[in-house]
């Protein structure tokens, strides 16, 4: 019977034994040796087992190197082989081991009670395991039960270690005579075993100095438990049974993400979690059902796998980058594709992954191609610029040394981009700055650095001995957005043979694109665009848009064109015909269809907010750019109607068409000015770039952070000034986000939203608004008197409202809306633009309808609207100064116009009308000389431009002598035949409406 005294040295012994404090255990059985007692034997014992443990723990390895290949899948004739490394021994017996070997012999010779024979069993087959004699290893844990001693009086508690020490070691061995069921068996069993004496709050892995309150992880040679739970998966893998092998890793992976110190074998993490990820890809395969179910799981393994690289891997020095994380990010971006993970939450994680890997690898190229694919699919084409901006930079370097290699002979050095993998990118930046930035030199910029570099490749190595062959399909790429590129900007010059050569070249590259890949709907689409707009080639352009049909039926933009061709032949039956087709194939046929509007409801009983909110709830989920095409046709069926069958049957289709915008645009509005960009939108995710630890990875653990950039209590400088050049510039956003104003359904909403409205005076002196002039175009008040013209109002009167000067009033960007303002280019940012403009036109089409119908307060009235909707509109400012003409208010007429031109130079139909306004008012030589100035450049295919300027020139020549009346009128004859030329082929609504 041991006395009180002795038994508390035992907890204490056994204790220090769980935990892993040796020396303590060697002080606690030196005391109780000291004593004399029985326990003698059993501290005897204790005190080898802590002198063997001391003595691993200054044993030096690494782990990195010891798993390097751990978990690697190896493919042969006999199928699939999982590496799976024993764990680390002592190669060579040192005279420790052999001393304790002898000391643990002569101890067994004592009289032992069971529990103290079991423990020097244990210890002995220790010492035997770590000096590699397995076989007197296997021989000293087969004597040995597999069941789990109960707990007896000298360690209740750490018998379970020793037992899971044995049955590890036996499974182990098992392992080395290729008995793998055994070996399963023996870690099962065990970790049964295990789990029955644990609460379910305890873990099941404890390192060693965990409890010591260290945060540095003593990276033991064996941790029984955690053995046991990594090795029970390595051999259900290596018996072909995958389902139970890739569930059993999932439980290591799981158990291990909670344990402390979290940075416990994070390099075997590391390989297991890796070596998960590519049986949960081999297990989804083609199935979209597994892909859907596997989602969460395989976005949860790339976040940990980021974080175990973070844990592994320091920042690297320059021009070195980590192979494994470029492997991680090629991975996570292919597993994105796999399992269709593509709404904004989803690539957010992604992205969250990517910024990381740039952090991680110093701005490498390869982390920057996935980074500028997915902010482009994320919808943040502001900071995809940047990406992609960087990105050129680099690869330019990297371009530098593989000319170098191609003009020595010498071979490339690894790790560098491929030429295809650059290509294939500029084909994203180009479609980056031509569709969503709207910069067509910048995207002529791109194409011209892609076809250099082919160019340089060709010269370099044309037997392509080096570097492969470029596919037809990237040049025809390389030319498509070259051609649309010089297409964008033959629209956009001001001289007639430059755009001509804009023209032809356009025309050139887009066949070519064509020729080399006749499946491109891109090419056979801006080709039959630039035909129809800059050549008037109705039948060539037919053609073209015919072929771009064929080839996906699905998209509306082709099928528009084709209509809107039809209405330049006139053929209005034919492009309602068409245009009906199209519609019905659309998901959004039903949307409009069966869009009736209760026009019994009251305007006043329901909010604007609150129908944009109940629409918004009926939107299929991504589909609001198909919405957006869909709307633009109906609108044109809608003008085809007004045509064909009379402006009272457009007029009848308007509230189907007020029904439709709400369908579509319904969830942009309600959504209302926040930031969407990546920044914000982490920010509201609680996602913080450069902050991700294995500590995150516990179960329940969230993070909550409010920063894109790292918290600044961790110490670590922001990424903007991590990076040599960063693509995190968010202080741009901030200089140059602007506010929209709401948009209002009608003007008859009620006073809760009409106080967001900006405010029309009540007459035109009114003091608390200046008047608008032709250098301030943010001010809408129509004005009847002439002071507007004077120059005695200051340039600078919108800023002396505020007081203190424009550097005053640009303090208050940030809460006051106006025009000067720009919004950050994102993808929501543009449907805001374009909700704003659709209603805009809505209305304004409407307004048409009723000039029409000669209802000229009802057009009026249509105008408000549009103006309401969109304060910028230069097609609103221009119809309400037709009225204005109309009705002889001259100069009301001419203040609109000219506001209209100011804000957009190249509004042709402001500019004919300010014209006509000059001629109206007797300056006919100022109404010539706008005319043409128009004619020569933006207008030189608009047939009323060409009208009026040969009326004037018909007017001028009644009024001079003979020789000069000749010339003019052969002028004016020569003017009113192309305008009656151009007018045969003008469709309903102009081509240039779809331009992307």
């Amino acid at each position: 019977m041991l006395s009180s005294r002795h038994q508390s040295v035992l907890k204490e012994i056994d204790a220090a034994r769980c935990v892993g404090s040796w020396s303590t255990v060697s002080a606690l059985a030196a005391k109780l040796l000291k004593h004399g007692s029985p326990g003698h034997v059993f501290a005897s014992i204790v005190g080898s087992e802590a002198e063997l443990e001391e003595y691993l723990a200054k044993v030096e390895w690494s782990p990195q190197e010891h798993w390097s290949d751990d978990g690697m899948m190896q493919r042969s004739s006999d199928g699939v082989r999982v590496t799976a490394r024993y764990p680390m021994n002592i190669s060579s017996s040192p005279k420790q081991l052999e001393a304790l070997e002898k000391r643990l012999q002569k101890i067994g010779k004592h009289t032992l009670s069971d529990e103290e024979a079991y423990q020097l069993s244990v210890v002995m087959a220790k010492v035997y395991f770590y000096g590699c004699k397995f076989e007197q290893c296997q021989a000293a844990v087969d004597s040995l039960a597999t069941t789990i001693p109960d707990e007896g009086a000298v360690s209740p508690v750490y018998v379970r270690q020793l037992y899971m020490a044995q049955m590890v070691m036996r499974g182990i061995t098992a392992e080395m005579h290729g008995d793998m069921d055994t070996a399963h068996s023996m870690y099962d069993t065990a970790l049964a075993a295990l789990k029955e004496r644990l609460s379910s709050q305890a873990a099941l892995v404890v390192p060693r100095g965990s409890a010591a309150g260290t945060e540095k992880s003593l990276e033991e040679l064996v941790n029984w438990a955690e053995e046991a739970l990594y090795r029970r998966a390595m051999a259900s893998l290596a018996q072909d049974n995958i389902d139970r092998g890739t569930d059993e890793l999932a439980v290591y992976i799981r158990v291990m993400d909670n344990v402390t110190p979290a940075t416990f074998r994070v390099f075997r993490r590391l390989r297991a979690n890796r070596l998960h990820m590519q049986l949960e890809r081999q297990s989804i395969g083609t199935d979209a059902s597994a892909a859907a179910l596997a989602k969460e799981r395989v976005l949860t393994s790339h976040r940990r796998q980021m974080a175990l690289l973070k844990a592994t891997y320091a920042f690297p020095r320059a021009n070195e980058a980590h192979a494994e994380v470029l492997a991680e990010v090629d991975g996570a971006a292919r597993d994105w594709e796999l399992v269709r993970a593509f709404s904004r939450v989803e690539s957010l994680r992604l992205l969250e992954v990517l910024y990381e890997a740039v952090y991680l690898t110093f701005n490498s190229p390869q982390v920057l191609r996935h980074l500028v694919h997915v902010l482009v699919r994320f919808g943040d084409y502001h900071e995809a610029r940047l990406a992609f901006v960087t990105y050129r930079e680099l690869v330019e370097r990297q371009l530098e040394r593989v000319k170098k290699a191609l003009g020595t002979g010498s071979t490339i050095d690894g790790g560098l981009e491929s030429v295809n993998n650059i290509l294939r990118t500029v084909v994203v930046g180009a479609r980056l700055f031509f569709v969503h930035l709207d910069s067509a030199h910048e995207c002529l910029s791109v194409v011209h650095f892609a076809n250099d570099l082919i160019d340089d490749v060709e010269a370099r190595d044309p037997d392509h001995r080096i570097i492969p062959p470029v596919p037809e399909t990237i040049r025809a790429q390389v030319a498509l957005w070259k051609g649309a590129a010089h297409g964008r900007l033959a629209q956009r010059s001001r001289e007639p043979s430059n755009r001509a050569d804009h023209h032809c070249a356009a025309l050139q590259l887009l066949r070519q694109a064509a020729e080399l890949n006749p499946q491109l709907y891109e090419a056979h689409y801006f080709l039959a665009l630039e035909l129809a707009l800059g050549a008037r080639d109705i039948a060539a352009a037919t053609a073209a848009a015919k072929q771009a049909a064929a080839l996906d039926a699905t998209r509306l933009d082709a099928w528009h064109l084709l209509v809107l061709l039809s209405t330049a032949r006139k053929d209005y039956a034919k492009a309602l015909q068409i245009c009906e087709v199209a519609m019905r194939q659309s998901v959004w046929w039903p949307a409009y269809n069966e869009a009736q509007p209760d026009v019994n409801k009251s305007s006043e009983s329901v909010t604007h907010s609150q129908a944009l909110h109940e629409a918004s709830a009926k939107v299929p989920l991504g589909s609001v750019d198909a919405g957006m095409d869909f709307f633009g046709l109906a609108m044109t069926h809608m003008a085809i109607e007004g045509r064909h069958r009379g402006f009272d049957a457009s007029l009848d289709a308007q509230p189907r068409l007020f029904a439709l915008y709400a369908n579509v645009f319904g969830s942009v509005v309600a959504a209302g000015d926040e930031s969407d960009d990546v920044a914000s939108a982490m920010e509201a995710a609680g996602i913080s770039i450069g902050s991700l630890t294995v500590g995150d990875l516990r179960t329940g653990h969230h993070t909550h952070v409010n920063h894109l950039v790292p918290s600044q209590a961790s110490g670590r400088p922001s990424l903007a000034r991590s990076l040599a050049r960063s693509v995190f510039s968010k202080h741009t956003r901030f200089s140059s986000h602007g506010e929209y104003p709401p948009l209002p359904f009608s003007a008859s909403d009620g006073a809760g939203e009409a106080a967001d409205v900006p405010k029309l005076p009540d007459h035109p002196g009114q003091s608390d608004q200046p008047k608008r002039q032709r250098s301030m175009p943010h001010l809408r008040a129509p004005s009847g008197d002439g002071s507007v013209l004077s120059a005695d109002i200051p340039t600078e009167a919108f800023f002396d409202k505020h007081g203190g000067g424009r550097s005053s009033t640009v303090t208050h960007m940030h809460s006051n809306r106006s025009v000067y303002s720009t919004a950050v280019a994102t993808r929501q940012n543009h449907q805001r633009a374009q909700a704003r403009r659709a209603l805009c036109s809505l209305w304004l089409a409407t307004g048409t309808a009723f000039v029409a119908l000669q209802r000229l307060d009802e057009a009026g009235g249509a105008v408000a609207e549009a103006l309401a909707a969109w304060p910028e509109s230069p097609e609103a400012l221009t119809m309400r100064g037709q009225l204005a003409a109309a009705e002889a208010q001259h100069v009301t007429a001419l203040n609109e116009f000219h506001a209209a031109v100011a804000l957009e130079a190249n509004n042709i139909r402001a500019a004919v009308a300010l014209a006509r306004v000059e001629h109206e008012l007797g300056r006919r030589d100022v109404a010539l000389g706008l005319l043409k100035n128009i004619t020569r450049a933006h207008g030189w295919c608009d047939p009323e431009a060409w009208y009026w300027l040969g009326r004037l020139e018909h007017e001028l020549a009644l009024e001079c002598d003979s020789d000069a009346c000749s010339q003019m009128l052969r002028r004016a004859l020569k003017y009113s035949s192309y305008a009656l030329e151009l007018e045969s082929s003008q469709p309903v609504r102009p081509f240039s409406i779809l331009r992307p």
